[in-house]
C-alpha cells in the first residue's frame, strides 16, 4: 500500500458555508506521472473540524482501511455526525434525520459502500414493505436518505464511478411518493364557529391560542412563539417572526414567506386585549412583569408553552367537545364537576387541519393569491396561482370573512 505523501489538503467548498473538501496524496504516481490522490471527503463545520477529519482520514488509510470497504451504516452515521455542526440544518431537522439514518442502518447498514447494487435496493425495500415494519412514508424518507448517503460517497469518489452508468445505485431505483392523505379534514363554517365558541367558553391560555389558530390559520409553532412585541392590537394585526418547536427552540418560521404581518378581525383583537390584561395580572402575582418579549401564550411561569403539552391539551379539549375520540385505554374521570373521557390513541381533528379550514373558508371571499399571502405558503401551487399580487384590502377581507364565520351562532 502506497505511503501518504505530505500532510494532506483542505479546500474550501465555495458553494456552501462552512463546508470543506479534504484529501491527501499518495507516494505513487499514475500513468501521467502525477501523484495519486485519496478520494475527497466533504466536511461540514469549522476549518478546525476539517483538520481533525483529515487527520482521522490519514490514520484510517495508514491502518489499511479501504474507504470503499466501509459499510453503509458506518458512512451514514459518520456523515450524520458531521452534519450536526452544519449551520444550515436546524436542530429539529437534525433530530428528524436521525430517525431516517437509523432506518438506513437497519436495512442497509451491513452492506459495503462499494457493493450496493440497484437489485439489492429493490429487494431489501420490497421485503421491508412486505414485512410491514415500516410505513410507506418512513420507507420513502429512508430511500431518500440512502440516496443522499450514496451520492455523497459517489461525489467524493469513495464509491467507484461506473463509466457506463455514471450514477449511484439508488438513483437507478425510483421510489414513488407516498399517496397524500385523503382524509385531511376541513371544518364547515358551522363547525368552525362551534369550535371557536367552545374555546371562548373554555377560556385560559390554551383556548385563547386555539382561537387565534382558528381565526388566522397560523401554525401551532408560530402561535406558541408569538411575543407581545409582535402584536399590534390597535392595528388589528400580528407579525409572524418566530416559531417555538417541539425541540423547545425559538427559531425563524418555516419559510421566508412566513415572516409577515397577518390581519386579525376585531373580535379576535378584543379577545387578545382582554387576555393581555389577564396575563399581566397573573404575572405580577408571581413577581414577573409583562414585556414585549413575554410570550403571548405563556405557561404559569411566564415561559413558552411546551408544544407537546399543548398538543396533549388539544387532544383532551377536542374529545371533550366532540371533535375527536380516544380509542385505547379509555377511562372516565370527574374534573371540575363534570365527567370527561381520557385515554390514548387519539383520532379526530388535528391542529394543522385548522390551516386547511382557513384556506377553505376564505376561498370565496378573497383571491387565491391573497389566500396564499395570508397562509404564508411558499408556493402558489398550494393555493392556486391566479393573480400576481396580494393586496392589503384582500388580506383585511380575509380577516373579515373569518369574523363573519366565527361570529355565527349555532341554531
Amino acid at each position: 500500500m502506497p505511503k501518504v505523501r505530505g500532510s494532506g489538503v483542505i479546500e474550501k467548498d465555495k458553494r456552501y458555508r462552512n463546508t470543506w473538501k479534504i484529501t491527501f496524496y499518495l507516494g505513487e504516481k499514475d500513468e501521467q506521472g502525477r501523484y495519486k490522490r485519496a478520494p475527497k471527503r466533504t466536511i461540514h463545520g469549522s476549518k478546525g473540524d476539517a483538520r481533525e477529519a483529515l487527520a482521522a482520514y490519514i490514520e484510517e488509510y495508514e491502518q489499511g482501511t479501504n474507504p470503499a470497504n466501509q459499510t453503509i451504516g458506518q458512512y451514514a452515521r459518520r456523515l450524520h455526525e458531521l452534519r450536526e455542526s452544519d449551520p444550515s440544518i436546524s436542530p429539529l431537522s437534525y433530530k428528524r434525520e436521525t430517525i431516517d439514518i437509523a432506518h438506513v442502518c437497519e436495512l442497509f447498514g451491513d452492506i459495503s459502500l462499494g457493493k450496493l447494487t440497484p437489485g439489492m435496493v429493490r429487494t431489501i425495500e420490497a421485503e421491508a414493505r412486505k414485512e410491514g415494519d415500516y410505513s410507506e412514508s418512513a420507507l420513502h424518507k429512508m430511500h431518500q436518505k440512502l440516496r443522499q448517503v450514496m451520492q455523497d460517497a459517489y461525489l467524493n469518489e469513495i464509491v467507484p464511478r461506473n463509466e457506463i452508468v455514471p450514477r449511484n445505485a439508488v438513483d437507478l431505483v425510483p421510489f414513488p411518493r407516498p399517496r397524500p392523505k385523503e382524509n385531511r379534514k376541513s371544518l364547515t363554517p358551522d363547525e368552525a364557529a362551534r369550535l371557536f365558541q367552545c374555546a371562548e367558553a373554555e377560556g385560559g391560555v390554551h383556548a385563547t391560542g386555539l382561537m387565534l389558530l382558528i381565526a388566522t390559520g397560523m401554525r401551532r409553532g408560530e402561535m406558541l412563539g408569538l411575543m407581545w412585541g409582535f402584536v399590534d392590537l390597535d392595528g388589528e394585526r400580528i407579525f409572524i417572526a418566530r416559531q417555538y418547536d417541539t425541540d423547545k427552540n425559538l427559531r425563524e418560521p418555516k419559510t421566508e414567506k412566513s415572516k409577515r404581518w397577518v390581519s386579525i378581525n376585531g373580535r379576535m383583537a378584543d379577545i387578545l386585549r382582554a387576555w393581555k390584561a389577564q396575563q399581566a395580572g397573573e404575572l405580577v402575582a408571581i413577581g414577573l412583569h409583562q414585556t414585549e418579549e413575554t410570550p403571548v401564550f405563556a405557561n404559569e411561569l411566564g415561559q413558552f408553552i411546551d408544544p407537546n403539552n399543548y398538543a396533549r391539551w388539544w387532544r383532551n379539549f377536542s374529545v371533550d367537545n366532540g371533535f375527536g375520540v380516544f380509542t385505547k385505554d379509555v377511562r372516565t374521570n370527574r374534573m371540575n364537576g363534570k365527567e370527561v373521557t381520557r385515554g390514548k390513541g387519539y383520532e379526530g381533528l388535528k391542529l394543522h387541519e385548522l390551516r386547511h379550514t382557513q384556506a377553505t373558508l376564505i376561498q370565496g371571499a378573497v383571491s387565491p393569491k391573497a389566500a396564499q399571502h395570508r397562509l404564508r405558503h411558499s408556493q402558489i401551487s398550494m393555493t392556486m396561482n391566479t393573480y400576481a399580487h396580494a393586496l392589503d384590502a384582500d388580506e383585511i377581507a380575509a380577516a373579515e370573512a373569518m369574523d363573519r364565520i366565527l361570529g355565527r351562532k349555532n341554531t
